[in-house]
């Protein structure tokens, strides 16, 4: 295959083989850390693919975060870098920060407020934040097994890169998310997100992404990870649905 037929094929590659973090819902559920005990935690997750066919082709993901947890008070940092690159171009240069603070209102119901800021080279995004604030509900925590649930409003903007376009938007946000950890050799995770425009309910995305973990040792586990993506109404030139797939290592901080 010619040089020029691969590198046409290079964006798909990389939204296939890595892992699709960066559309416009990002999971901030399969990137919790599920500890009950109080005070700091924090785990820091890499991945690297290659592939030589004239050149070196080659993906970068780095994603660390940080938990700060007490009886009422829950605080947590996230941020989510990916990198693609071959010998002549970039063909994927993607970020995402996102802090969130959570207060306990009475039993299983949590206040939750949020704020994030990202890029994506593969969305045409020069620069989306948000912020927004809502309700989160433990409906089941029982031996390994969780499930949850949540609705938040937000408020993001949006600079897209080609066309120079402002989005100024409120979304609703919904959610359910739910983490199976038998104490054995593997745990498994999933959630879905429903996200459409107060004022269109016809302009939503979609965005479900399931999680399985192998446990090799006490700090290091092997992920695979699936994501899939629909916008009805995404950028200019950008497809509305998208599948991805990854694979990794995480290696875990603190007790």
């Amino acid at each position: 295959m010619q040089r020029g037929k691969i590198y046409k094929l290079i964006p798909l590659l990389v939204l296939f083989s890595v892992n699709f973090s960066f559309s416009q819902v990002v999971n901030i559920e399969n990137k919790r850390i599920y500890d009950d005990t109080s005070g700091v935690s924090g785990s820091v997750d890499a991945t690297f693919s290659a592939m030589k066919t004239k050149d070196l082709l080659f993906n970068i993901a780095l994603r660390p975060k940080i938990q700060y947890k007490t009886a009422k008070h829950y605080y947590f940092l996230i941020s989510d870098l990916m990198y693609s690159k071959g010998s002549e171009k970039v063909f994927a240069n993607s970020g995402m920060v996102h802090f969130r603070y959570a207060y306990r209102l009475k039993g299983p119901l949590k206040w939750e407020n949020f704020s994030q800021i990202q890029y994506n080279q593969l969305l045409d995004q020069k620069m989306r934040t948000l912020i927004g604030t809502g309700l989160r509900l433990k409906c089941l925590d029982s031996k390994g097994y969780k499930l949850f649930a949540g609705i938040s409003t937000f408020y993001e903007y949006e600079q897209i890169q080609s066309t120079r376009i402002f989005n100024k938007n409120f979304r609703s946000s919904n959610y359910i998310s739910w983490f199976f950890d038998p104490k054995s050799h593997f745990s498994f995770s999933g959630v879905l997100y429903y996200q459409p425009l107060w004022n269109d309910l016809h302009d939503y995305r979609i965005m479900g992404q399931y999680t399985l973990s192998f446990h090799f040792t006490k700090r290091t586990d092997f992920r695979i990870e699936v994501t899939n993506f629909h916008d009805t109404r995404p950028a200019p030139g950008i497809l509305k649905s998208t599948f991805s797939s990854s694979f990794g290592v995480r290696m875990k901080l603190g007790e």
